[in-house]
């Protein structure tokens, strides 16, 4: 199967590169892979809740270890704003 980025699709995996976190774009789009198909695995046997729980976890589990500090901000921002949004969509979780 060929598929096609689009331009803002490349920059911003060519970003992600470009910051060090990952050796090539097929590693990028390796690690984002396996983050969607971990999310959408019938396998998880726990709660919304559960999952919503853990990956919030995730994203405070601690200061990052890479030294690109303007990456992990970025990071840090949109998950943050993306965090935001849900709790938003999902009041009481």
């Amino acid at each position: 199967m060929a598929i096609q980025l689009t331009p803002d699709q490349e920059q911003r995996i060519q970003a992600v590169v470009d910051t060090g976190a990952y050796a090539s774009a097929e590693e990028a789009l390796n690690a984002a892979l396996a983050v969607v198909e971990t999310a959408a695995s019938a396998g998880f046997d726990g709660t919304q809740e559960q999952l919503d729980t853990l990956l919030q976890e995730g994203l405070t589990s601690g200061e990052p270890i890479e030294a690109n500090d303007a990456f992990w901000n970025r990071l840090r921002a949109e998950t943050d704003h993306m965090a935001a949004e849900h709790q938003t969509l999902k009041p009481g979780l």
